[in-house]
């Protein structure tokens, strides 16, 4: 080969080189306007989490969490499902207490200033969500009045109950406070009878404890907070740097990820905030199972329903009661789900409402390729947006789902106090 041609060689080769370093460098270098997206899935510098103003009360919650003796038979209590060292999540598809669930148990980290509560939305407020969940006869399988009577019956939760609230109504009056009877009864049921019974004062302290639990607990999960995901490392060298140096723990594959989870792949539709969601309800076109879950159509219902709602009389006096009035129609929103978080996604499998999907991967892949069979409502048409990705954008989505997961919380947090280490 002549000294030209070896020489035309290697300029070639440089020009190749350089022009692979360039395109790699684009894949993980970051526009301004990607820079600006980014900015929006962050934490504001010196964010500061809203704890709730009495310490004793969240100490109080804390305790109820984990006592089974909020649940009918003594069995279970919200921990049974809700297990701190799995993300306060059980890693079941469906969560078995007292009788086996129909929807995915949903984790609890940064619930605390959500809107809505539920996969299907039946709670408006953080403290009122607690009250379906006991009386879930698939959950806790308790109901008020019973509850009731256990603070009654037993001196360390009547004491803990007084120093918060004040005394409770004296259960042992009877037939003021029958021993078995429950609003969530039929009407003509033994159980039902005996609530409809009781005078309209006796039901309303009745209620009034079952709130002022519920206040209990979600004083205590307002600790529940965690923004410290590789992630939020990388959100913030990047602002100050386009193109920070690698690092172990946001690698390349996850850089990727990112830049097709704001940009091509249109995931922030719906997977936006600091929380990776928008808190609303979207229908996905996810084929039914037996059990025909109309979603956020009869969360809207149960909602209207509840005397526990923002508009009730037993919600505080920072309750926005409006938004309540400007609800669409139940109908309108059939099959329609919560949009999840995605921090500590991939602590939380299995996904979807109805935990059908095992891995991350297959999640993701449901977007692109989703199944057949009926659906209830209407598939929404903002997932045609989603492009078709090719396997390793999938395995690079993947991975940045995968540095949203936080450090676990403190042991002082998730654990009563009788079972932390000496």
């Amino acid at each position: 080969m002549s000294r030209s041609a070896k020489g035309a060689a290697l300029i070639a080769a440089l020009a190749m080189a350089v022009s692979v370093f360039s395109q790699a460098a684009d894949e993980t270098a970051f526009t301004h306007a990607e820079r600006v997206a980014v900015r929006a899935l962050a934490v504001p510098p010196g964010h500061t989490p809203q704890e709730a103003p009495d310490p004793a009360l969240a100490d109080f919650g804390q305790r109820l969490f984990f006592d089974p003796r909020l649940s009918g038979d003594g069995r279970f209590s919200c921990a049974s499902c809700h297990q701190p060292d799995r993300a306060f999540t059980d890693g079941l598809a469906l969560p078995e207490a007292a009788g086996r669930g129909h929807r995915n148990t949903p984790t609890l980290i940064n619930v605390a200033d959500n809107p809505w509560f539920q996969w299907d939305g039946a709670a408006d407020s953080l403290w009122s969500q607690m009250l379906l969940v006991v009386e879930n006869p698939r959950e806790l399988a308790n109901d008020r009045l019973n509850l009731a009577h256990t603070l009654y019956r037993n001196e360390d939760l009547r004491a803990a109950y007084r120093r918060r609230f004040g005394p409770l109504p004296r259960m042992s009056e009877e037939p003021r406070f029958p021993a078995h009877g429950s609003p969530q009864a039929a009407p003509d049921s033994l159980e039902g009878r005996a609530w409809r019974r009781m005078a309209a004062a006796d039901q309303d302290a009745v209620n009034r404890v079952m709130a002022n639990l519920g206040v209990a607990l979600a004083a205590w999960q307002r600790r529940l907070v965690r923004y410290d995901s590789p992630f939020d490392h990388f959100a913030a060298a990047l602002a100050d740097n386009p193109d920070p140096p690698p690092d172990e723990a946001f690698p390349a594959a996850a850089r990727r990820g990112l830049k097709l989870f704001i940009g091509e792949a249109q995931c922030t539709l719906c997977h936006s905030g600091p929380d990776f969601s928008n808190q609303a309800f979207h229908n996905l076109g996810v084929p039914v199972t037996d059990h025909r879950d109309t979603g956020r159509e009869q969360g809207l219902r149960r909602l209207a329903a509840s005397p526990f709602n923002a508009a009730g009389p037993y919600a505080g006096e920072e309750s926005d009661a409006d938004r309540l009035r400007f609800l669409p129609p139940p109908e309108s929103l059939r099959g329609a789900f919560k949009t999840p978080s995605l921090r500590n996604v991939a602590r939380t499998a299995p996904y979807f409402h109805d935990g059908r999907f095992a891995t991350l991967e297959a999640a993701v892949r449901f977007y692109l390729e989703p199944p057949e069979g009926e659906t209830l409502g209407q598939r929404e048409a903002t997932l045609d947006l989603i492009p078709d990705l090719s396997d390793r954008q999938v395995a690079d989505l993947v991975a940045f789902l995968k540095t949203l997961d936080s450090a676990p919380l403190p042991e002082a947090v998730t654990t009563p106090p009788e079972r932390r280490s000496p």
